[in-house]
């Protein structure tokens, strides 16, 4: 279990820098294009719009798995270790429930307007729009990962950019 889920977590990762190295120099491309050369593309505007709401949906589930969410805790905090665990448990199941729900709709909105093609790249919408089932897909994933991890040990997630911060620092002690 430990390893697949160590496996998941390498991979959206890597997806998610990817995608953001890939939004950053794309945005700047723009930039310099239509500011230096006053040369604009409507498609590019559009693929990187998708972009950013890929690296906001992918995000999202990487960031259910590093406990990164924002929550209230200052009542549960409180309580007793039994309750903490009943209230995690609770937590997660609402985060399922939520999950299953959009991916079946989403699924049925794909279905139902997934071949409308989008005006400015002529991809069609269905593309777009699969990242909500699979991003969700990720999301019950890592909930069931949270509700097994409060009965047997699961591996702790390594944050996002804690090699890059790393290397970071060691750059710095060189300077």
């Amino acid at each position: 279990m430990n390893n697949l889920v160590r496996t998941v977590d390498t991979l959206l990762s890597l997806l998610g820098k990817v995608l953001v190295g890939v939004l950053a120099s794309g945005v700047i491309v723009s930039v310099l294009l239509r500011y230096v050369f006053s040369i604009a593309f409507v498609w590019s505007e559009e693929l990187l719009t998708m972009i950013f709401v890929a690296t906001t949906f992918f995000g999202a589930a990487l960031g259910l798995r590093e406990r990164e969410h924002i929550t209230i805790s200052y009542f549960v905090d409180k309580t007793s270790s039994r309750v903490k665990k009943w209230v995690t448990l609770f937590t997660y199941a609402i985060i399922i429930g939520v999950a299953v729900f959009v991916f079946i709709y989403s699924i049925r909105m794909i279905q139902k307007v997934g071949g409308v093609p989008s005006p400015a790249t002529g991809i069609v919408r269905g593309v777009y729009y699969s990242m909500i089932p699979i991003t969700f897909t990720f999301t019950i994933f890592y909930a069931v990962v949270g509700i097994i991890g409060q009965f047997r040990p699961i591996v702790d997630p390594e944050k996002g950019y804690k090699d890059d911060l790393d290397l970071l620092q060691e750059v710095k002690r060189e300077v």
